[in-house]
């Protein structure tokens, strides 16, 4: 059995380290899965591509910070603060991401599959071409964002606020709405949305375009 080479495996940082994270980040390494960073203050950091898979960043500071296609599959992140955050293809998948502050974040192309969003504030945000198939959206507040031709198959957003979202050509195969506020949202070409369903969120305060509208 070859002896295993210690300098190449992953580095694991403690919640102190935040500024050996950005030290080792600068210089080239991208490695940092189930780093404990809890707490840690790393506003408007550059941490794209890292891989920060299972990292602990419970109730961290993270406003502005790139993290476009980082790895945060895993993670737990409840509570982190990523307001304004760059988070365009980045892998969240699995991670729980309960009462954070994702306030006019951009999660273009991002990938969320079964993500726990619950009670996070989303709102103003970009979402759009996002996988969210099977994430937890309850009681997240989602204001005036964009949903467009996102996949929401699965997913739990009973007693969202959706009020002024864009949700057009999002996959809405199964997904959860009862009791979410849709007043004023912007639906259209939904797959999987059923006519009793598009009734019912009609009624609800939901607006469907037509093809002249687009």
């Amino acid at each position: 059995m070859n002896k295993v080479d210690d300098e190449k495996l992953p580095t694991v940082l403690m919640a102190s380290s935040s500024k050996e994270l950005l030290q080792r980040y600068a210089v080239g390494e991208r490695d940092f899965p189930g780093s404990r960073l809890n707490g840690v203050n790393l506003t408007r950091a550059n941490l794209g591509d890292a891989d920060l898979s299972r990292v602990h960043l419970q109730y961290a500071y993270l406003a502005g910070a790139n993290l476009r296609g980082t790895n945060l599959s895993q993670a737990l992140l409840n509570g982190v603060q990523l307001v304004g955050a760059d988070l365009r293809e980045a892998n969240l998948s699995l991670s729980n991401l309960s009462e954070a502050e994702l306030c006019g974040a951009d999660l273009h192309d991002a990938v969320m599959k079964t993500a726990d969003l619950r009670g996070s504030d989303i709102s103003n945000a970009n979402l759009s071409c996002v996988n969210l198939c099977g994430a937890d959206l309850r009681y997240a507040n989602l204001v005036n964002s964009n949903f467009s031709y996102t996949n929401l198959r699965d997913a739990f957003l009973a007693t969202a606020n959706l009020s002024n979202a864009y949700l057009v050509g999002a996959n809405l195969s199964h997904t959860d709405l009862n009791g979410a506020n849709v007043e004023n949202a912007l639906f259209g070409y939904n797959k999987g949305l059923s006519k009793t369903a598009k009734f019912d969120l009609q009624m609800r305060g939901a607006i469907f375009i037509v093809d002249s509208e687009l």
